[in-house]
């Protein structure tokens, strides 16, 4: 396969990167839904039982993540995007059948281990097959991470209707399809990936472009501010609904879902936009609009109005999504998988470090203060992207 004839700029490549961070995030996207259910079941008997296991779930995560965007950024490994995938799905599988607690641990540990391995690797393919619109590029990947999110409550719930909890069996068919996909495409991958090493070495080596690590790091704190409100908000959300506005448990999941999916639908704009007017401007704005919302939340008892006032929370919150992370590239421009790694999977992983200290404020003064903590965060995170440096608006 001549090198020079592969397109860089392929729709059809950022479709299936899409589709891959699709069947890697259905997985956990379900994950808190299976542990909501599995506490209605008496399998867990606190908030914190459920918060520790969303910790496990990041700490491999937490760790792996930095290697993983090293191991992407050195040399050509696709593969890794089908590695990360079937890890993934082998953590959530089995964790309905399970009673003991190590193995549940440990498969929820392998479940966040996969997602930080798939992470790095597709933002990085998703930004060499991107560069023309590298907003767009990275909002379509967000979106295939979000739709999985939104997708995971109302695919696990509609099996969990019909088998129970034995319906974790069937998480793994949507990453078994990409994976064969994947497969068949890795010789090309592999060919498209050392082109756009040789483009920019080629570029570094004309260019005095310098790493913002400053930046980088600013950028990264007001993600963790992020992260920890949002994985708060969907690891207690269904409990939420069920307990402090008297939701069934099946609407509640289903409402959840509804949420995560308004969200995915923002992330494609989110990106397109931020093409025209900036990346700092479209996370700023989205990020302060969001605020109210969020705080009208936690102060309304009426599930409707409740409900209401997250669609548009969950559809500003995630239109700075893919912007950020076209900003953490900027800054790390010479190690994009190691940057896309951090933004997309370490600092949102850090929000699961979190939670255990969320869970037990819910434990020790009700579910309703989780939602304080979660708003607080959102609030804190919303203000500090005004001090995020500039980078140059794509024209």
């Amino acid at each position: 396969m001549a090198e020079s004839i592969l397109n860089l700029n392929s729709p059809k490549e950022n479709i299936l990167f899409m589709l891959g961070h699709f069947a890697t995030d259905i997985s956990h996207g379900s994950l808190p839904i299976i542990l909501a259910y599995m506490y209605q079941a008496g399998k867990l008997d606190s908030y914190s039982d459920v918060a520790m296991l969303m910790m496990a779930n990041t700490i491999l995560n937490a760790i792996v993540q930095p290697f993983a965007g090293n191991l992407a950024d050195s040399k050509p490994r696709p593969y890794l995007m089908s590695l990360g995938i079937a890890l993934s799905f082998s953590g959530v599988m089995f964790i309905g059948l399970v009673e003991n607690q190590i193995l549940l641990y440990s498969l929820v540990c392998l479940n966040g281990l996969g997602s930080a391995i798939f992470h790095p690797a597709g933002g990085k393919m998703a930004n060499t097959f991107g560069k023309a619109k590298l907003g767009k590029s990275m909002s379509i990947f967000s979106v295939g991470g979000n739709a999985g999110m939104a997708a995971g409550p109302f695919y696990f719930t509609g099996l969990y209707i019909l088998f129970g909890l034995n319906a974790t069996l069937a998480m793994c068919v949507p990453g078994l399809i990409m994976i064969i996909i994947y497969t068949l495409k890795n010789r090309y991958y592999v060919v498209a990936c050392r082109q756009e090493q040789k483009k920019v070495a080629k570029a570094k080596a004309q260019s005095e472009e310098q790493e913002n690590i400053r930046g980088f790091i600013i950028l990264v704190c007001v993600l963790f501010l992020r992260s920890a409100g949002w994985f708060s908000f969907m690891a207690f959300l269904s409990l939420y609904y069920m307990h402090n506005l008297n939701i069934s448990d099946e609407l509640a999941t289903l409402l959840n879902g509804m949420v995560c999916l308004c969200g995915a639908i923002a992330t494609y704009f989110g990106g397109t936009i931020s093409d025209r007017i900036g990346f700092n401007k479209m996370v700023t704005i989205s990020s302060l609009l969001s605020v109210p919302f969020i705080v009208s939340f936690t102060f309304t008892s009426n599930p409707l109005l409740a409900t209401l006032l997250l669609i548009p929370f969950s559809v500003l919150f995630f239109t700075g999504m893919s912007p950020t992370v076209v900003i953490g590239q900027k800054f790390l421009c010479h190690h994009v998988g190691m940057a896309t790694g951090f933004t997309i999977g370490l600092s949102m992983s850090f929000g699961g470090l979190v939670a255990p200290l969320v869970g037990r404020l819910g434990d020790a003064f009700g579910i309703e203060y989780v939602m304080y903590a979660v708003a607080a965060f959102i609030t804190t995170a919303a203000v500090t992207t005004l001090v995020i440096p500039k980078i140059p608006v794509n024209r």
